[in-house]
Formats: C-alpha cells, structure tokens, sequence
C-alpha cells in the first residue's frame, strides 16, 4: 500500500522532463507545498488530461467514483491494487479511460517487527513498526501512477479525486512492506494520460516495480507532521526480514 508520501517543490518536478515542463499550466496549484505528509482524504496536485489538454489539478486523496450519489464510497479507495485493476467494477472504467500521476518527492513504509521484553517478570514479545522514507538516491521526485474521476455535487460543482496503484515490491521495498506504489517511467507519461489509449493488456505492462538499483530507503521518526524533520535520516538497526522477528529493546531507546 501507499498511505503517505511526501511532495516537496512542484517547481523541480516539472523541471525533471522536457515534456512535462510543455505540459506545466501556470496556476496556485503547487501553492499548498511543501508536503512532508500528504495522507488520504488531502489536496493533492495531480496530473491529468482534460479537454484535449495536460493539466495540474487539486484533488482529493481517495477516489469517489462518479455514479455515487452522496460522495462516499463503501471502502478505502486510496490505494488500488495493479492486478486486479482490469476486473474491477470500481477501477476498471477509470483504469480504461481516466488515468493520471500523482507527483511526489518520495513515501513511506512501516516496517513489522517484534520485541522481546518483560512485563510484570514475564516474557513477552510485542509487535513494533519503524516508519521508513523511500525515494529515489538522487532525490529526484517522480509520479506514481493513478487513476481520478470527477463527481459532481447536486449543484454542478466538482468534486475530484484519484487513487495511487501499487504493484509487488521490488528488492528495497520488500524488506519493508509487501506492496508499493507503480512508479511510471518517464517515456510512458504521455501514454498512460492519453484518454484515448484503451489498450488494456498494454497499460498493464507499466504497472511494475520500479527498478530498486534507482531507490533507497531509511528509518524515519515515528511520528506524523508537516515538516522536513519527517524525511531526515535516523540512527536505527533494522532487522532483515529474514532474520528472526526479535530485537532487543534497547535500540527502541
């Protein structure tokens, strides 16, 4: 899954690509940044095409489709699983025809371990997390691929929203967490936004783990704000996941 991330300049992403630095339109967009804890339910500046034109718009995280008649959705929508995508009778319609990217600087992870400790002169082994940040080793930002739709209030006002898609994790994720967010290549945007691409078995071949020799990741405060101590680099020995889930409670210190 991917229930956080981190979105630092708009600037320096569209900076990243000739391509998208034709597509950037001048607007307040990139005014709600710096992110350094973007969760669902927040505005977010998402990429998309509409009326034959690339645009950067705030959506809401956590994709309400637009059939729903009061807004809500039965479940979490924040996140939509790659393979099933096609069968879906939530994602599929926007899978086909309403994909976007969601612009970030990086995201994080808990990983799972166990303690072993002592209550009350009794052994006992107690479940931790360890939050990481994940990004890119040059700190280059990159998109996440989604997916938006456009619900419209009784009075005709709009309401739009996106979900991010996660795929297998590749060898730096998967030490952390069983999922991550698709991460698309930079030669792939024009054609994942392109409305009129309906080619299903082709988009799913973008839905990937991104190469892990372009990523990193390290332990972060376990806490949750708004602001650059929450992707600076702590001293914190984690245990691999092969190892045995037991660690001493001393390095929690």
């Amino acid at each position: 899954m991917c229930g956080r991330y981190v979105l630092i300049d708009g600037k320096i992403i569209f900076a990243v690509s000739a391509q998208l630095q034709s597509w950037r339109n001048e607007g307040r967009d990139f005014d709600i940044l710096p992110k350094y804890d973007a969760r669902p339910t927040n505005l977010m500046p998402v990429v998309v095409q509409r009326d034959n034109a690339y645009h950067v718009m705030l959506m809401r995280w956590g994709l309400v489709p637009h059939w729903s008649k009061d807004g809500k959705t039965e479940f979490t929508t924040f996140n939509a699983k790659c393979e099933t995508l096609h069968s879906s009778k939530l994602y599929a319609p926007y899978f086909k025809a309403a994909r976007c990217f969601v612009p970030a600087s990086g995201f994080f992870e808990w990983k799972k371990f166990s303690v072993e400790t002592v209550v009350k002169g009794k052994a006992k082994s107690i479940e931790q997390k360890q939050k990481m940040y994940i990004s890119m080793k040059d700190g280059s930002p990159f998109m996440m691929a989604g997916l938006f739709s456009v619900w419209k209030k009784p009075g005709g006002e709009e309401y739009p929203t996106y979900t991010v898609i996660t795929t297998t994790p590749n060898e730096v994720t998967k030490e952390i967490h069983d999922r991550m967010p698709v991460i698309l290549d930079s030669k792939n945007y024009e054609v994942w936004l392109d409305r009129g691409m309906n080619d299903i078995e082709f988009l799913k071949t973008f839905l990937v783990a991104y190469p892990a020799e372009k990523m990193k990741a390290f332990p972060v405060m376990n806490k949750s704000d708004d602001s650059p101590e929450m992707i600076e680099r702590i001293e914190f020995e984690l245990p691999a996941l092969s190892d045995v889930a037991k660690v001493t409670k001393k390095i929690l210190s």
